[in-house]
């Protein structure tokens, strides 16, 4: 939400919770702030709760509530102490002919006493760009049962209803994992993404072109990876692939001469590039300005931080260093974390609130072969509300090509 917003929403929860013991079940209230920055003379029409115990599976939504002067809502219910994601989303109506969703996110909760918990919402608006439509990161495995790289992909969708080109988008992986929650300085999430893989697509801005509603396929090796391993796939007419030189003569990457290698800007290994296969990091895709060079870039745009780390062992204070990849010029971006791993997001709430996932835990060997695929709506657009926990099919056959079918 811009700075020039100045209404505030202040939504009061009351709970009672469960107390964990066999004993007959004891509740206590637990009072719950929320905090909603709205334009002028707007009016919150439609507001709703949801909480997700991430232990239990449990889900809880409360609808409707009291309103509470004209900016103010107040919701009342009560929750077995659990760990939960809190979702809140309402409808803000700025006139008569128009209205815009709102959503804020809580992405770990401990229900266990009295407390107070503040978010902060933020506009869903309707993607009129290229979207993350499809991601296969696990890789596959062959008929003996061994793990197969190199058949990894992202396909990107033109969701506008215009005629886009793919020409300079940019593919980036986190720095940080979902499953492990640091705490970094300097934080520069509300402005910028850590970033430890960035590749771009090549082109001299019409080379690409992508019709609405059509896919874009960036494959690992573009290649008909059946020859190899029959339970993969054929990707030799994948639109780019990105290609590594290695400095390990035993870990080489393959080049297809007939398609177009994405420019590597930066990537944390000296061999290849392989996304994390568990599934734990984040991907975007975004656009940098035409005029800053690779190198501007490496030299403006480094990110050294410190950070602390909480072992069995102990706790370490330790630094490490990426690039920060700024959030306005992230077109689409989309967490991933096994299921029951989740600690947080390594983007901001307002870039995606929530997470996708194709295995219940980081070694779940059922997520080979599995990838996550983005919902459609009812008018044929593909759904993007920057939470990817609503906005993905989980744990699908994988198939590079379902989007071009």
């Amino acid at each position: 939400m811009k700075n020039s917003y100045k209404a505030l929403l202040m939504g009061i929860i009351l709970f009672g919770l469960a107390a964990c013991k066999t004993e007959p079940e004891v509740r206590q209230e637990c009072v719950l702030h929320v905090q909603v920055a709205l334009p002028d003379s707007c009016t919150l029409t439609y507001a709703t709760i949801t909480f997700e115990d991430r232990n239990m599976g449990n889900q809880y939504r409360i609808a409707g509530g009291q309103s509470v002067g004209d900016t103010c809502m107040a919701f009342y219910t009560a929750l077995p102490a659990g760990f939960y994601s809190c979702v809140f989303n309402g409808i803000v109506r700025v006139s008569d002919d128009y209205s815009y969703p709102i959503r804020a996110y809580e992405q770990s909760l401990t229900l266990a006493e009295e407390q107070t918990l503040q978010m902060q919402a933020y506009p869903v608006h309707e993607s009129n760009d290229f979207v993350l439509a499809e991601i296969f990161f696990a890789g596959t495995q062959t008929p003996e049962g061994k793990n197969y790289i190199g058949d990894k992909y992202f396909v990107l969708v033109n969701n506008s209803d215009s005629l886009l080109y793919a020409d300079g988008i940019v593919l980036v992986e986190s720095k940080f994992k979902n499953t492990k929650k640091f705490t970094v300085t300097p934080d520069i999430m509300s402005s910028a993404m850590a970033a430890d893989a960035i590749y771009r697509v090549p082109g001299d801005g019409k080379q690409f072109p992508v019709l609405p509603g059509r896919a874009f396929l960036i494959a690992d090796n573009a290649m008909d990876h059946r020859e190899v391993n029959s339970q993969s796939f054929d990707m030799s007419d994948a639109d780019v692939e990105w290609y590594d030189v290695s400095t390990n003569a035993n870990v080489t990457d393959v080049d297809n001469p007939d398609v177009p290698n994405m420019n590597k800007i930066y990537c944390y290994t000296l061999t290849i590039w392989v996304p994390n296969n568990q599934g734990n990091t984040t991907f975007a895709i975004g656009r940098m300005p035409a005029d800053l060079t690779d190198e501007q870039y490496l030299q403006d745009y480094r990110y050294d931080y410190d950070y602390i780390n909480v072992t069995q062992a102990g706790t370490f204070e330790m630094s490490g260093s990426a690039y920060r990849f700024p959030n306005a010029w992230i077109i689409d971006a989309v967490n991933m974390c096994p299921h029951s791993d989740f600690q947080w997001t390594s983007v901001h709430e307002s870039l995606d609130a929530g997470f996708a996932f194709v295995g219940e835990t980081g070694s779940d060997k059922t997520r080979f072969g599995k990838c996550v695929r983005r919902k459609v709506g009812d008018d044929g657009k593909l759904i993007d509300t920057n939470n990817s926990s609503e906005d993905f099919l989980m744990a699908q056959n994988a198939d590079p090509h379902f989007w071009r079918k």
